[in-house]
């Protein structure tokens, strides 16, 4: 009989922050300006933001945006995301749409993101909604992204 791997098991004896106490602290830092840091950061973070969708007080429904590479082939545009962080937040993955069309690789036709097909990002239980939003600009920086992006027009929505 195979033995589960190790990578799969949760162990009882780890602390995991309770996922209420994680939103928070992330609805905190985004409200409070501690996302600004670009030493910390890099520049990206100036053009990315989130925010709790109305009053959620589940913190479930969550409002992004991203401002792409300014004056390239994108232009102007600004992106609008909806994320949900299910209940298994932080060990499952949050999933993030976008509300706008893109044409990127790691976002399927209904324009939810796939995580498994961002460069250089994996989901894990560390991470935080806004290193997944960071990511996310980041697989919009390509020439040839930004223009298939522009090839859409703009405000078409999914």
């Amino acid at each position: 009989m195979a033995m589960p791997k190790k990578n799969n098991k949760i162990d009882p004896t780890e602390y995991r922050v309770p996922r209420n106490f994680k939103l928070l602290e992330e609805l905190e830092n985004a409200e409070k300006g501690k996302y600004t840091d670009a030493k910390k950061w890099g520049d990206a973070c100036n053009w990315v933001n989130l925010g709790l969708d109305g009053q959620d007080a589940t913190f479930t429904h969550w409002n992004c945006t991203i401002i792409p590479m300014q004056g390239g082939h994108i232009g102007d545009r600004i992106y609008t995301l909806k994320v949900k962080a299910g209940p298994g937040y932080p060990s499952d993955p949050p999933q993030f749409r976008f509300v706008q069309q893109v044409n990127m690789p790691c976002v399927n036709k209904t324009g939810i993101v796939q995580f498994n097909k961002l460069k250089n990002f994996e989901w894990h239980q560390e991470r935080c909604l806004f290193e997944a939003l960071l990511a996310i600009r980041k697989e919009m920086e390509p020439s040839a992204v930004a223009q298939a992006c522009a090839r859409i027009a703009q405000g078409k929505t999914y």
